[in-house]
């Protein structure tokens, strides 16, 4: 790995750091946001939770102008990882994962390298070596979050 390509994998780490406390931050504003909203709890009549709501962070990695040929399907998408924040719950009430993920380590800030990056390397060396290689024509949109609501 050349100096050059070196400097493109940390940047890309660094935009990924950011990336991720950004979400963490988002996070938290909006299960404040939702929990302010369904203040009353909803029960049914079996006194269960009557509604399942799940807050998903999506990074979303896109192929730049030009570099198409990357992506692997036509919406120019490279790779997307979904990180949970709030977890939906079944009808029992018992989450599916952990609880809230609003908040992310500062133990994991301290690593040199972002477990986000790390996820998306392992997932490039699945698919395609060539992907792996082509850091410079990746960059970063981080998508809103997205809120899923269901309610019986």
């Amino acid at each position: 790995m050349t100096a050059q390509e070196y400097g493109r994998l940390q940047m890309l780490n660094e935009e990924l750091k950011r990336a991720e406390h950004w979400i963490a931050e988002r996070g938290k504003e909006m299960v404040l946001s939702y929990s302010l909203a369904v203040a009353q709890e909803r029960h049914g009549a079996d006194g269960r939770l009557d509604e399942d709501v799940e807050l998903i962070a999506t990074l979303v990695f896109l192929a730049r102008d030009g570099q198409r040929h990357v992506a692997t399907r036509d919406n120019q998408i490279v790779a997307h990882i979904d990180i949970p924040i709030l977890s939906k719950f079944d009808r029992n009430g018992n989450s599916s994962r952990a609880s809230i993920r609003a908040e992310i380590s500062d133990a994991r800030h301290s690593e040199p390298w972002s477990q986000l990056l790390l996820e998306l390397y392992g997932r490039a060396l699945q698919q395609d070596m060539s992907k792996l290689l082509s850091i410079g024509s990746l960059c970063i949109d981080v998508v809103l979050i997205r809120q899923q609501l269901r309610s019986w």
